[in-house]
């Protein structure tokens, strides 16, 4: 694994995806000129030129030719990224998928739900959508989505009956890492980019077609053959355009995926996961038979179609990704003939101890021990979420999975430990819907019991249930939600924390993913909304004004903001608008800008020296509102 930290693996997937664009306006002005250059040859035959052009350049015929060829390329590269941008479910669904229903019975789904769960609430993102390719007997799996916040996880029928336990948690790491390094944005865009490319041999296929059956008059029958011949040339143009996408594609695609095994080991500390997997593709075989396998062949965790290697291929060999995770192992396969025996003579790293999730009587965190881990989860944070959630009390736990008791768990996380405000609270739940008051009061006797620690986790753990609520319900819960945080007229961290979950997860359905758009800028260019969430942080955490004041400058400290960031009055933050205002133009912030811009609102949290529950919790959900997942806190040693 390189030293590079989440932020750099960021900046490093956004600058590939500069050069893709530019790499593509090459192409796409390369098939323009070759286009160009057969629609001049067809006007000489067809004597539609009146002579010929006498090689000057016709630009009437350039432009018509760039224009035409722009807005087919442009336009379906544009209609494919938006629909593979609706969220991670539509790549799984082109490929044959199945939504696992968050109570299935099956116990190889069960599995894969336990493990994903794992891998998520450890990272710090809510439990993404899981989902079955059920007719693909090959060893498959693929993370798909635009950003951390609409992503889903996706693996092959053959891999749930062929992996145990460690290789399934190995493979999801390895598909966890490319969320995280920003792979899948960058693998839509390659999607989408084939695409548009791939529909100028469509065009030439057409143009081919339509003149095959011609039966009129001799002219007209000259005039369709050269239009036949430049159809043709055409759809030839368009195969070499897609042949070197492909090439690109592949590239990129190779790079990405020994990073990936790379983290996937860093992950879980268990190299033998990951490395039987990739064994058992290739004793197995990995490849696909939905149609579509091809242009989603690069987001595969392994090669899907099974072509040739060389610069072609989108994925390294297996030996080659077997022997770096796994040094040794093929030779003690050959040697001893038994994957078992192989297995147990190759030396592997020891897998890290069990550290327990952070409890009440855990140790405070500083700022450098919760950041340290950004979008870079260890095996202590796998380890202490799969002891949270084997410590969830199982009435909890079953309520997370029922659509007709999630959203009371989700209020009841609401409700207040003063008895008068909880009456209020209740009361409203009560005018709303009667049988839902009720449900909410009878969870929030089981919330109160549980650990501090369990809450938020708890909300990342219903969040495939609520996602998967009718529209009327979903609306529901997040005004319900609403009215119970502002019950008391204030917002706490763990408030704002729930609300903006909900509100960037339990979308409704006239509501778009979130997207920043535009250019990324620095963080110095967006020095005032910076400044709105630090003084809300610091006031928020202090009582007087100067011990804001004081936390507020410890947090802009070395960040060169100057005079453009000045500690706001507790009234001029006390809007959510304005904080939701300032938390959305933050989004566009670059990957390096998040990082500094993440540790200031840990040094203003911090103030005293430590991070307490509520801190913590308002960090993770900024930091997944900028895509920057906080990993879950442990007991662990800093």
């Amino acid at each position: 694994m390189s030293g590079m930290d989440f932020f750099g693996h960021q900046e490093q997937a956004r600058r590939a995806s500069g050069r893709l664009v530019w790499l593509f306006l090459a192409a796409v002005v390369s098939i323009i000129v070759l286009i160009y250059v057969a629609a001049e040859a067809l006007l000489v035959v067809t004597d539609s030129r009146g002579g010929g052009g006498g090689g000057a350049i016709d630009w009437p015929v350039l432009g018509a030719v760039a224009g035409v060829t722009v807005a087919i390329v442009g336009g379906a590269m544009l209609v494919k990224t938006a629909q593979l941008r609706s969220g991670g479910g539509k790549v799984a669904e082109l490929l044959g998928g199945r939504l696992v229903d968050v109570d299935t019975q099956d116990p190889h789904e069960r599995v894969l739900r336990n493990v994903v769960e794992e891998m998520a609430i450890a990272s710090g993102v809510p439990v993404p959508d899981v989902y079955v390719l059920e007719h693909e007997q090959g060893i498959n799996a693929f993370a798909a989505g635009w950003s951390p916040a609409d992503a889903a996880v996706a693996v092959t029928r053959g891999a749930l009956e062929h992996f145990d336990r460690d290789e399934l948690q190995g493979v999801i790491a390895h598909e966890f890492s490319h969320v995280f390094h920003g792979d899948m944005r960058l693998n839509i865009r390659l999607m989408g980019t084939l695409f548009g490319i791939v529909c100028i041999t469509v065009v030439g296929r057409i143009l081919l077609r339509a003149t095959s059956g011609s039966r009129s008059s001799s002219d007209k029958k000259g005039a369709a053959a050269g239009i036949a011949i430049f159809g043709l040339v055409v759809m030839v143009i368009g195969y070499a355009g897609v042949f070197f996408a492909r090439l690109i594609q592949s590239a990129v695609s190779r790079q990405r995926e020994y990073l990936a095994d790379a983290s996937a080991v860093q992950y879980t500390r268990n190299p033998r996961g990951i490395g039987m997997a990739l064994a058992k593709i290739g004793g197995y075989g990995a490849r696909l038979q939905s149609p579509h396998t091809e242009e989603a062949s690069h987001m595969l965790f392994a090669d899907g179609i099974s072509r040739l290697g060389g610069a072609m291929a989108t994925h390294p060999p297996i030996e080659r990704r077997i022997e770096r995770v796994l040094p040794g192992f093929l030779r003690q396969l050959q040697a001893n003939e038994s994957m078992t025996e192989a297995v147990a003579a190759t030396p592997s790293q020891p897998a890290a101890g069990a550290s327990g999730f952070a409890g009440a009587a855990a140790r405070p965190r500083t700022p450098a021990a919760v950041l340290e881990h950004v979008g870079d989860p260890q095996q202590e944070h796998v380890d202490a979420a799969r002891h949270l959630l084997a410590a969830l009390p199982l009435e909890l736990a079953v309520a997370s999975r029922e659509p007709a008791r999630a959203p009371a768990l989700a209020l009841a996380l609401l409700l207040d430990a003063d008895g008068a405000v909880r009456e209020r609270q209740a009361a409203l739940v009560a005018a709303e819907d009667r049988e839902l008051g009720h449900r909410v009061l009878a969870c929030h006797r089981d919330v109160a019991a549980v650990d501090r620690a369990l809450r938020l986790p708890l909300l990342e753990l219903a969040m495939p249930t609520l996602r998967q609520l009718p529209a009327g319900e979903r609306r529901r819960l997040r005004s319900l939600a609403r009215a119970l945080a502002f019950a008391d007229g204030q917002l706490t961290p763990f408030e704002f924390a729930l609300l903006k979950t909900l509100q960037r997860h339990v979308r409704l359905p006239d509501e778009a993913p979130p997207r920043p758009r535009g250019k990324p800028v620095s963080l110095v260019e967006r020095a005032a909304d910076a400044a709105v969430v630090l003084s809300a942080i610091a006031h928020a955490g202090a009582e007087r004004d100067a011990d804001a004041a004081a936390a507020f400058s410890r947090g802009v400290e070395g960040l060169g903001f100057g005079v453009a960031a000045q500690l706001l009055p507790r009234e001029a933050v006390r809007s959510p608008q304005r904080l939701d205002q300032a938390i959305e133009a933050l989004t566009r912030v670059s990957p390096l800008g998040h990082r500094n811009l993440m540790h200031a609102c840990a040094n203003v949290a911090a103030a005293d020296g430590v991070l307490q529950p509520d801190e913590v919790d308002l960090l993770r959900a900024l930091g997944e509102l900028w895509d920057c997942p906080v990993p879950l806190a442990t007991n662990a040693p800093a």
